[in-house]
C-alpha cells in the first residue's frame, strides 16, 4: 500500500511529498541546505530552528530563497 502524499507548491513547481512532511524534508530532498535559505509558507515566514518541525499540508505555496553574501 502506497502511503499519502500531498502536493505543495515549491518556489513555482507542484511537488508530490509524503503526507507530514516537514520544510526540512522538502529543502533535503531539493538538495537545499537549510542553512543558506529562507523558507516562507503562505506568504509567511518560517523561523530556520522550526523547519524540522513544520508540517507542510496540501495545497501549501512554499518558497525557498537562497542567501548570498558579497557586497
Amino acid at each position: 500500500m502506497n502511503s499519502p502524499t500531498i502536493t505543495v507548491q515549491f518556489n513555482g513547481q507542484a511537488v508530490d511529498v509524503p503526507a507530514g512532511s516537514s520544510i526540512s524534508y522538502l529543502l533535503t530532498s531539493a538538495e537545499i541546505r537549510s542553512q543558506l535559505v529562507a523558507v516562507e509558507v503562505n506568504s509567511e515566514i518560517v523561523p530556520r530552528e522550526d523547519h524540522g518541525t513544520y508540517q507542510l499540508g496540501d495545497g501549501d505555496i512554499v518558497e525557498a530563497v537562497t542567501l548570498v553574501g558579497g557586497g
